[in-house]
């Protein structure tokens, strides 16, 4: 008999993270902060992916280099890791 446990433990352990938008994002996202899970080891691009499947609006209305983004108040290098808890911020440049 295969435990339980043994079939899933190839899988990556969730992570949380917390991506909060500016007031401009917020017109489109709805919420100011929203948490989003993620497998442990993911990077920011896949991240901004998933956002703008989620939302988008933001991809359509801001082109490339229309928006700051930060991990940590840390700018991101685009295969930066993730890590449970990091906090990710979204606003338009100014």
């Amino acid at each position: 008999m295969i435990d339980g446990m043994s079939k899933h433990a190839n899988m990556p352990k969730p992570i949380r993270l917390s991506v909060c938008y500016d007031s401009g994002l917020q017109k489109i996202t709805g919420c100011a902060e929203e948490p989003v899970y993620m497998g442990e080891g993911s990077s920011f691009v896949y991240l901004l992916q998933n956002i703008f499947m989620a939302h988008p609006e933001i991809e359509k209305q801001y082109p490339p280099g229309a928006l700051k983004l930060l991990i940590n108040n840390t700018l991101p290098k685009p295969y930066s890791p993730l890590f449970d808890g990091d906090i990710v911020s979204i606003s338009v440049s100014r």
